[in-house]
């Protein structure tokens, strides 16, 4: 199970800092991901791991005297993750949908917009590219986080990415664009990137996935980015996903 600890570490003794450098110290090389602020530290990572560090840490600020360290714990869910059940992975393979949102672009980097637990990420990730992942789920975050090492995650929705122009060669939506106000979020991607890629569910009833009423046929998604971006994309129609692909215009295309 993947947690987060928010910990906090005080000598008795004011003003004695080694106690917290040892600690800080003991955390290095310890294989769980951290980041210290000025007023407490954060640990991630699988939940044997991180009691073994806090361990490790409180020993050896005791060292330098009486020490008393607090530390909150939250479950990140990682056993309820809903993107990693098998059949959906079967149903959505993560490396075959991020190599065809790929071919041709011969990109570097890519935002992965509404990332969840990490799923795609991890598959842009192991194709060598630099990603970023974002949601507005800082729970689905600390899990990939957690599940991915190779990627960064940040808290953000895809209508406002804090990124400047042009700063990625992919933008992804991996079944995320239905969650979000979809002009705004393809416009946002287009800015921030060379190439737009949105992976949605087929256009029929089905027991898993969306209602119909939250789905998109391949003729709406396709005036969506019409209306949004000025063109229409190419349209990969597999049995089980819809997969669009938007570029932007180079010079001498007219666009």
């Amino acid at each position: 199970m993947a947690v987060k600890v928010l910990l906090a570490l005080y000598p008795l003794l004011q003003g004695d800092y080694r106690a917290v450098e040892k600690a800080l110290l003991a955390l290095e090389g310890s294989g769980v991901d951290y980041r210290t602020h000025p007023t407490h530290t954060e640990l991630s990572g699988e939940e044997e791991a991180v009691f073994q560090v806090l361990k490790a840490a409180f020993l050896a600020a005791a060292e330098e005297g009486a020490t008393v360290m607090w530390a909150l714990f939250t479950n990140a869910c990682e056993a309820h993750d809903p993107f990693r059940r098998p059949e959906r992975l079967k149903r959505f393979p993560p490396l075959e949908i991020a190599q065809k949102a790929l071919e041709g672009l011969g990109a570097q980097s890519v935002l992965d917009i509404g990332t969840g637990t990490g799923v795609f990420a991890e598959a842009f990730a192991s194709l060598g590219l630099f990603t970023v992942g974002v949601d507005p789920r800082s729970d689905r975050l600390e899990v990939a986080r957690a599940k991915v090492k190779e990627a960064h995650f940040l808290e953000a929705r895809g209508e406002n990415l804090p990124f400047p122009n042009g700063s990625f060669d992919l933008a992804f939506f991996g079944l995320s664009l239905h969650h979000l106000d979809p002009i705004l979020a393809l416009r946002e991607a287009a800015r921030v990137a060379k190439r737009v890629a949105v992976l949605e569910w087929p256009f029929r009833q089905e027991e898993e996935g969306p209602p119909l009423a939250h789905r998109r046929s391949p003729e709406e998604l396709s005036e969506l980015f019409q209306k949004a971006l000025g063109s229409p994309p190419r349209l990969w129609l597999e049995p089980g996903y819809l997969l669009a692909l938007w570029e932007q215009p180079r010079a001498g295309d007219g666009g």
